[in-house]
């Protein structure tokens, strides 16, 4: 039924979660999962220091190469407690703005399935806008996701 799956990751409870479906989905599926995490490489446009800019970039990319693999050690190490047996696990760190880059992922893979976290790692955003609303359900990049992607998105709480 499906072939690839997109699990992006950032490091938060919500995209732990999303990683467990993704799993079992696998296992049953037989389909491949693409771990990616993506730097927000917009956010760094607003870094004044050029200097500071390339250190926080670097320092960035190592935190989503931690991530990717402490989620790959995870797997292997539980072996996904009997669930993941012939899990294919391809993994990815990108830059640029992440739901630009999630939607690049799905077309660029061919992707059939994507799990994601309800929020990020910065949890939801409090405000009296719509906007606000919004973020509360939904992380902005989930949301963003949800409304572009041409293939089934499952948003994990």
């Amino acid at each position: 039924m499906y072939k690839k799956i997109l699990l992006p990751i950032d490091g938060s409870e919500c995209a732990e979660r999303a990683g467990g479906h993704a799993i079992w989905t696998s296992n049953v599926s037989g389909a491949d999962i693409v771990v990616l995490y993506v730097v927000d490489t917009y956010f760094l446009r607003s870094a004044y220091l050029p200097n500071f800019r390339g250190e926080l970039y670097d320092s960035l990319q190592n935190e989503g190469e931690t991530v990717v693999e402490r989620f790959r050690k995870k797997l292997e190490e539980s072996q996904c407690e009997g669930l993941c047996k012939g899990v294919k696990l391809k993994t990815e760190v990108t830059g640029g703005k992440p739901y630009e880059e999630i939607l690049d992922t799905i077309r660029r893979e061919s992707i059939d399935l994507v799990f994601m976290g309800s929020t990020g790692k910065h949890g939801c955003q409090k405000s009296s806008t719509f906007e606000g609303l919004n973020r509360t359900l939904f992380g902005s990049t989930t949301d963003r996701v949800l409304r572009s992607a041409k293939v089934p998105v499952v948003v994990v709480p």
